[in-house]
């Protein structure tokens, strides 16, 4: 599976604005963003402390979401292990008919390829007694490399439909952002205002202010984030705070 660079990359974009060098990233807002989510919010302007704390949400939301993106998504991995099972099934087929040349047996199994005595040996010897046989001895006949062949054949043989059952395992991926990232960064954002105005969402929230507080920042974070995304997440962290 090839590498991807990083040049180009659409996380590159995700991460624009985030200011890395602090204990946990910072999406630094203007001015004009802060006055807008201050107001929103009813927290004070001049809590510079409610400040930090949504744009360092908003940093870590926005490293959550670059890496989502800088992974491999499940229908490429899916992919990849369908075809590495028909290149393991060739395998399989090639390998089979290989060590039936017995130059090619010789040279996998490491037994001489003159013929000696000593090949006659397991043949005497009998299937249980030829494993008893000095290791020397079993060395020379190539026993330990014909176990190893049997190994590596059983192997390739069963690798086609592991890869196959792997690939069925593979959970498709959901569509629009990740949800999990979202339901987090809500929470956040109810929890920093609740903490510097005592008011937070409610199961009615007939105040408007909540939902276009948390709007007004989610969309900041990321704009593609659906109104039904937003709203979802306010419901879970109202079930979630009765809940706690």
């Amino acid at each position: 599976m090839p590498k991807r660079g990083a040049r180009n990359h659409p996380a590159a974009d995700v991460l624009a604005g985030v200011d890395a060098n602090w204990p946990f990233p910072r999406f630094r807002l203007t001015d004009e963003q802060w006055s807008e989510v201050a107001k929103l919010s009813e927290i004070p302007e001049g809590e510079h402390d409610a400040r930090h704390h949504i744009e360092t949400t908003i940093g870590i939301f926005r490293q959550f979401q670059a890496s989502d993106l800088d992974r491999v998504t499940p229908a490429k991995i899916r992919e990849e292990l369908e075809a590495l099972a028909v290149l393991a099934q060739d395998l399989d087929s090639r390998l089979s008919k290989l060590v039936q040349e017995r130059d090619a047996y010789n040279a996998m199994t490491g037994t001489a390829s003159l013929y000696s005595p000593l090949d006659r040996l397991t043949d005497f010897a009998g299937p249980h007694q030829s494993e008893h046989l000095p290791s020397s001895v079993q060395s020379m006949t190539g026993l330990d490399g014909q176990r190893r062949l049997l190994q590596v054949l059983d192997v390739v043989l069963r690798l086609p439909k592991w890869l196959l059952v792997a690939a069925h395992r593979v959970e498709a991926d959901k569509r629009g952002p990740k949800a999990g990232s979202v339901y987090w960064l809500v929470g956040n954002l109810d929890g920093i205002r609740e903490q510097f105005t005592g008011k937070k969402i409610t199961r009615s929230y007939k105040d408007d202010a909540s939902k276009e507080y948390i709007t007004y920042v989610c969309r900041i974070a990321d704009p593609n984030i659906g109104g039904g995304t937003i709203e979802r997440a306010m419901k879970d962290r109202i079930k979630r705070r009765r809940v706690d």
